[in-house]
């Protein structure tokens, strides 16, 4: 039809963005905005409005702020950061960089399907390393290192926090990851849209200028609750920015994402959402037993959620309770017995209708 690339034709996308259940619910904890909104202190002068009519014509100030997120950390310059439309699509033009036909990838399993399935449509060969159920889906670093060696000059993809299971892997860990990936001619993306839920002394932005063979994605739309703005950023060598930035989206962001973003990437509010969820998940963990959960950083709001019974479709068992959440279906290596949740602000009302699932789940009927 129309000489349309066949691929596209016949690709079922597992990104659960698009399998969202449609079905009435009480609390939603599907997507993986904070739980708690946005920052209330955010101010938005009218004056911005009267820009709306041209093109944004510098994200300088916007930089800037991302380069005193940072400055106990690392020192960046504006050479070395990208603003996108959410991480979104710094992790698409990240695939436009690398991609081609038979090209490599590695990555963990399960994690963020939207990317997997851009790299499916370039046809390359996507290599996942499982994270294995009898270790409770623990990130396994010998595992990924052993497929790093084996597949030379590869491109490597990680979510760090990793999504769904809300784990966080250890900087050490990660930057083993690298240093093997620099002695293949591998280029490794570590995607930290969750990034601002874990201390920063664990993101990859402690390694930036030490290795040139890597680039950190973020996101402003998840601990800093600021989805509907949509802006990411990708930090890496100036030289990769460059090259990077053949392939982004021009004007990705606009005059008032990056008059609200300058003012949000410094507000603090990732905090409150920490503090709530090391308080609720262990909660949640306590009152729960057909229902397992994952290894994960309880800083972290999402979560797997799993039942044994492999017939069980666990979505719709909790959506019948009240609850809205992800099907891990379409995440590699899991079924529909698998769900991902992220915590809900009506905590006492989430937690409920968790419990009367699991009651249903263990066979008592209510």
């Amino acid at each position: 039809m129309y000489d349309i690339n066949k691929l596209l034709l016949n690709l079922v996308k597992n990104d659960y963005s698009e399998h969202l259940s449609d079905e009435s619910f009480i609390v939603d904890c599907s997507l993986g905005q904070n739980p708690y909104g946005f920052n209330p202190d955010v101010n938005v002068d009218l004056d911005i409005f009267k820009t709306l009519d041209s093109y944004p014509h510098s994200d300088s100030e916007l930089k800037k702020a991302i380069i005193k997120r940072f400055s106990k950390r690392v020192e960046l310059n504006e050479d070395n950061i990208s603003l996108t439309c959410g991480s979104i699509e710094a992790l698409f033009s990240l695939n436009r960089v690398f991609m081609y036909k038979g090209k490599k990838v590695i990555g963990t399993a399960p994690q963020f399907t939207a990317v997997i399935d851009d790299i499916h449509i370039y046809e390359a060969v996507y290599i996942p390393v499982f994270l294995n159920k009898e270790k409770n889906f623990k990130f396994n670093t010998d595992d990924f290192l052993k497929t790093i060696y084996e597949n030379h000059s590869s491109y490597i993809y990680i979510d760090n926090p990793n999504n769904p299971t809300g784990q966080v892997i250890p900087i050490s860990e990660i930057e083993k990851i690298i240093a093997a990936a620099q002695k293949n001619n591998s280029f490794v993306c570590i995607d930290e849209a969750y990034g601002d839920y874990m201390e920063d002394d664990n993101s990859a932005i402690n390694l930036i200028g030490k290795y040139d063979n890597f680039a950190l994605v973020r996101s402003l739309s998840k601990a800093l609750g600021a989805a509907g703005i949509r802006i990411g950023y990708i930090i890496s060598g100036a030289n990769f920015i460059k090259i990077f930035n053949k392939v982004k989206l021009p004007f990705a962001a606009t005059s008032l994402s990056i008059y609200i973003g300058q003012q949000i990437v410094n507000s603090g509010w990732e905090e409150f959402a920490k503090k709530q969820s090391r308080k609720n998940k262990p909660v949640i963990r306590e009152n729960l037993s057909a229902i397992r959960t994952s290894y994960t950083d309880d800083s972290v709001p999402i979560c797997l959620y799993y039942v044994e019974n492999k017939d069980i479709n666990l979505e719709k068992v909790l959506i019948k309770h009240g609850i809205r959440v992800v099907t891990c279906e379409g995440y590699d290596g899991l079924g529909k017995n698998y769900v991902r949740i992220n915590l809900n602000k009506d905590f006492n009302t989430m937690l409920e209708c968790l419990k009367k699932a699991d009651k249903e789940l263990s066979g008592i009927t209510s």
